[in-house]
């Protein structure tokens, strides 16, 4: 315990490097423009028999508290939605239509990354 507290490197300055600049700067309307010309060739995967996806649906897992259950249990015992997916869907729609035009922009551009990436997994 005692070599805890005294540590001979515990005195020794650490050598700090500076913060790293970027070599350029990066706007939402270039990466608006970057991802709709390569949306068509880049997206769409070719499969073993020759057909191209750019997107794939399959089910997942989601952990939730009760709170959060409870409440799609009863958007669908009040007729808002006939299933707790569709009940999420609409939340979903709802979420994005409450954001500014810039921020949709951002959120659609991680969905695509994210689309994409879920591709390239369930084409592997």
């Amino acid at each position: 315990m005692t070599e805890l507290l005294h540590n001979p490197n515990s005195r020794k300055n650490i050598p700090r490097k500076r913060s790293p600049e970027p070599e350029r700067q990066v706007s939402l309307e270039s990466l608006d423009d970057l991802t709709s010309n390569n949306k068509a060739s880049d997206n769409k995967i070719k499969k073993q028999n020759g057909k191209t996806v750019d997107q794939v649906t399959f089910d997942t897992t989601l952990r939730m508290n009760n709170h959060l259950k409870n409440f799609l249990k009863a958007m669908v015992i009040l007729g808002s939605s006939p299933t707790q997916q569709e009940a999420l869907q609409h939340l979903q729609r709802s979420y994005f239509e409450t954001l500014s035009e810039s921020e949709q922009k951002t959120m659609q551009i991680q969905i695509d990354t994210l689309e994409h990436t879920d591709v390239l997994n369930k084409n592997n």
